[in-house]
């Protein structure tokens, strides 16, 4: 049988449909801005669509529960252009609620187990990939985090390092939503989707070129399909490049991720994690070693031979929080306000118990920054 749909090395390949991804600060409008996708269902786990009252120029259905999501149809997507997740922190969380309901899947402590997280994992990556053979856009929106790096102020991602990492894998553009100062002395939003060292972005659809990769919102009482605009102005983009093209340019972006991510690392265990993901033979990962180990270097963290592993030789063999500190521990969450499972996704662990009790100090002052985001969200 001859080969069908061949696309060769200089032909562009063409995108029908786009992952977009956009995550903000408190009160900037989020979903307001999503309604402005083409003719959007917005899925809200939030609870807070109400809030977006003459804006609101979509359908919006309440989740309840995991299945709400998972059991959709093509027949029930069939009058939407654009799938909107709002927000996909919730989601993820929705998720792993649905999968911590079904026996055997929770260790003592009520987290998932690693494989309950593969499932949970592949359920959402599933989801994400059937709503797309369906012809339909999905966008995801999210709330940001700031995290503080020596004398530098990032903003990424409100969630923990594996889900960051596949949300940007699978996401074509991704900008941080914020205020920022106009040259006029007003006060505007600002979509910024190229990547710095002070937020992580993506921009493989060449959005706002001529700007630096920054896009002022206009009144969008009166631009109904501005961000319907913004993903098809992407897909004109992609559909221009061939597939050399495409493959250098997402390299580029991953590497520079990559950067982005390693210089946040202030934990071994968050770096080995890092490095664990890398792969050998991306184009890029001489360069991308060659961060690491410098990053390393400058953390202090040593690599062992043995264990495969980067170690903090100022904790050589983990020394664990004891029954009392853990006590105090969980009494110091619950008076923020947040519970065991929020912290644990904020750090990057599976429990409290994987905290080393040299770095208790450091940790309680990442939760009491975790519930001061929470609270202006």
């Amino acid at each position: 049988m001859a080969l069908q749909n061949v696309v060769y090395a200089n032909e562009p390949i063409h995108v029908e449909t786009i992952v977009a991804y956009y995550y903000a600060d408190p009160d900037i409008g989020k979903s307001s801005l999503a309604f402005t996708a083409k003719d959007p269902i917005l899925f809200d786990f939030d609870k807070g669509v109400h809030r977006v009252g003459p804006l609101r120029r979509g359908t919006a259905v309440q989740v309840q529960k995991w299945t709400d999501v998972s059991n959709v149809t093509e027949e029930d997507l069939k009058p939407f252009k654009t799938v909107v997740f709002d927000t996909v922190g919730t989601m993820l969380d929705c998720v792993k609620v649905h999968y911590q309901g079904i026996k055997g899947n929770t260790q003592r402590d009520g987290n998932l187990t690693l494989k309950a997280q593969g499932y949970a994992g592949n359920d959402f990556i599933g989801l994400i990939n059937r709503i797309r053979s369906y012809g339909k856009d999905v966008l995801f929106v999210g709330h940001a985090e700031e995290q503080r790096n020596d004398d530098l102020l990032i903003h990424r991602p409100s969630m923990t390092g594996k889900n960051r990492d596949v949300l940007y894998r699978i996401s074509d553009i991704m900008a941080y939503l914020t205020y920022e100062k106009a040259p006029d002395g007003q006060i505007v939003r600002v979509l910024k989707f190229s990547a710095s060292n002070s937020h992580h972005a993506k921009n493989s659809g060449n959005l706002g070129a001529d700007s630096g990769g920054n896009i002022v919102l206009p009144d969008l009482m009166h631009s109904p399909t501005f961000f319907g605009d913004l993903i098809q102005q992407a897909k004109d983009h992609l559909n221009t490049m061939t597939p050399a093209q495409l493959q250098t340019m997402k390299a580029i972006e991953e590497r520079d991720q990559f950067f982005a991510e390693c210089d946040q690392v202030n934990f071994v265990s968050e770096f080995n994690t890092l490095v664990e993901q890398l792969d050998k033979q991306h184009l890029h990962y001489k360069e991308m070693r060659t961060h690491f180990v410098n990053r390393a270097k400058h953390l202090g963290f040593v690599f062992d031979q043995t264990k495969g592993k980067f170690t903090d030789p100022n904790s050589q063999s983990f020394i664990g929080l004891e029954e009392n500190q853990l006590a105090d521990l969980q009494s110091f969450i619950d008076v923020r306000g947040l519970d065991a499972k929020t912290v644990c996704e904020h750090l990057g662990i599976d429990a409290l118990n994987q905290i080393e009790a040299n770095k208790l100090t450091s940790v309680q002052q990442e939760i009491e920054q975790l519930a001061q985001e929470t609270l202006k969200a």
